[in-house]
């Protein structure tokens, strides 16, 4: 008997390992491979990363972004603080209301088998977010029930594969959710990679203009809701933000592009 438990021991190690390398074969996603990060607030932007977790290189993805990025490299920067420094900035220039409720951010995250980048960003945001006593729904593409339905029917292994497909589209309109979904993630990303190679930006004077303003508009109520932040305070909202997210999660992983589509509108 106890020969006979070694052998199915055995084996289910084995179909544990088999299954683990398909997948890494699957996904094209290697520790020596180049990752993914893009957040969506109203300004959208898109990092890649290396395997150490440090920022290669990074582009906005809207108008928005791009004031936000008009005078600001990310390069070289650990992508936890990043990706803080970017919410942030949303914060001071009133893209996220400190005082308000009706704050989200997707997060999309392209890293391989082992989620470790996934799981960095997400959890600094969530401390960046309780630390300033901001509400803000945190969401990432798997809870939003209408992507993953949507990458079912096309057949796509994964929503953040599909968001980054979508993204590609955007840059070139030629490009189809079919031809893209033959590539591997390591190819789709390498394809990000050129992109930001020979499109640089280049500061735009009017963008700085107009950064520097929506900070002036803004700052007074940022470093007031700052300023009321204490021990007490602090223990509080923790609670309150976990309730929050539980409440909000609901109605804005239904359809994420559907609520920010609205959220656009009502402060376009």
């Amino acid at each position: 008997m106890e020969k006979k438990g070694t052998i199915i021991s055995l084996i289910f190690v084995g179909v544990i390992v088999v299954c683990a390398t398909c997948l890494i074969i699957f996904s094209g996603i290697t520790a020596k491979d180049y990752n993914y990060v893009q957040l969506e607030i109203n300004p959208r932007v898109e990092f890649v990363v290396d395997k150490n977790f440090k920022v290669v290189s990074c582009r906005p993805l809207n108008e928005d972004g791009k004031i936000l990025l008009s005078d600001i490299t990310f390069k070289g920067m650990p992508i936890e603080d990043a990706s803080t420094t970017f919410i942030d900035l949303c914060a001071k220039t009133g893209y996220i209301d400190v005082d308000g409720e009706n704050n989200a951010v997707n997060i999309t995250v392209i890293d391989g088998i082992t989620q470790a980048l996934d799981v960095r960003v997400t959890e600094n945001i969530y401390k960046y977010l309780k630390e300033k006593e901001i509400l803000c729904t945190v969401i990432e593409n798997y809870e939003d029930r209408n992507m993953f339905d949507e990458k079912k029917k096309i057949k796509i292994c994964c929503p953040n594969k599909y968001k980054l497909i979508k993204t590609l589209i955007e840059y070139d309109e030629n490009l189809t959710v079919e031809k893209l979904n033959k590539l591997s993630e390591v190819e789709l990303i390498n394809m990000v990679r050129n992109i930001h190679a020979t499109e640089k930006l280049k500061p735009n004077e009017s963008d700085k203009q107009l950064k520097e303003n929506l900070i002036k508009k803004h700052i007074d109520k940022y470093n007031n809701h700052i300023s009321n932040i204490s021990d007490n305070s602090q223990q509080e909202f923790s609670k309150t933000f976990d309730d929050f997210q539980k409440h909000t999660i609901k109605e804005r992983s239904s359809n994420y592009t559907e609520t920010y589509n609205n959220w656009q509108k009502q402060h376009s």
